[in-house]
């Protein structure tokens, strides 16, 4: 039994990877077919995931109706189908350049994610994307990469996020350490994370986004507010997320740190459905 108003809620707030999505990268039938009904119900969808937003979008697209994708992390807000960006946050090009300089004694060069998706262009690296040091980040996609030789010499007006990958976590803490010792650290944040069959990645984004955040600025546009957002996730990344809307779900497969901390817990996992089966079984959906 939930205990908060399902009628109350106007906004579902929905993490992809081991969320939305299964374990082969689709939305099942089922929970597809449970949140088109909440979007014809008059239901908001909010896809936030730290993805860019061209490896989002075609999810968002399954969808009859207006969808709206936080990605990058809470770096963008974008709307489908027409893929209009909404709001932004870059990160200062002279932290940028301080980043990359400490950078370089890291022993894998970072992948810049850029705002440039009507340009063809999500991320620039210095060796191409289908490098082994990548371990298939992205699934190898090149096609919406460019490798520059130097990512000091590239244009850095548009940077979102950079990406360090490493098969060793304490790589990345050891990093990120010395990333906080900076002078210019303050306005930085740092999100570590394990992706399935790649490796670990700290993104670096502005301090005062996440997740969340982009959520924020597409309630504030609609005239709502966070109380009636119904929200689910399963990483460290959505913690924020899970703890501010007014009903936040971890999933079942969630990891320990997120379980504890939620409000709520689904019943089912990420491959039983179980976005689609709480919405129902909570009377956020009628199905």
């Amino acid at each position: 039994m939930s205990f908060f108003d399902p009628t109350s809620i106007h906004t579902i707030a929905v993490d992809l990877d081991g969320t939305l999505l299964n374990s082969k990268s689709r939305i099942s039938p089922l929970t597809h077919a449970v949140l088109q009904k909440a979007i014809d119900q008059g239901k908001n969808l909010v896809i936030a995931t730290g993805r860019r937003f061209y490896s989002t979008f075609s999810f968002a697209k399954e969808f009859r109706g207006e969808v709206h994708v936080v990605s990058n992390n809470g770096q963008i807000l974008r709307r489908s189908p027409d893929a209009e960006r909404l709001s932004e946050s870059y990160l200062r090009p002279d932290l940028v350049r301080d980043i990359l300089f400490l950078g370089k004694e890291f022993h894998t060069p970072p992948i810049l994610h850029v705002d440039t998706f009507e340009e063809g262009v999500d991320m620039i690296t210095e060796t191409p994307i289908t490098d082994g040091m990548y371990h298939s980040y992205s699934g190898g996609d090149h096609s919406r990469t460019r490798a520059v030789g130097d990512l000091l010499s590239a244009d850095l007006e548009k940077i979102l996020v950079v990406c360090f990958l490493s098969l060793r976590k304490e790589d990345l803490d050891s990093l990120t350490r010395k990333m906080e010792s900076l002078p210019s650290a303050a306005g930085l944040r740092c999100i570590i994370t394990k992706i399935p069959g790649v490796s670990y990645c700290a993104e670096i984004i502005n301090g005062s986004v996440s997740k969340w955040s982009g959520i924020s600025r597409f309630l504030e546009s609609k005239g709502l507010d966070g109380k009636g957002v119904v929200s689910f996730g399963d990483e460290r990344n959505d913690l924020e997320m899970l703890l501010q809307s007014g009903a936040g779900f971890a999933m079942k497969n969630a990891i320990s740190e997120i379980r504890e901390n939620a409000k709520y817990v689904t019943r089912y996992s990420n491959e039983d459905d179980g976005v689609a089966l709480a919405l129902v079984e909570n009377g956020i959906v009628s199905f």
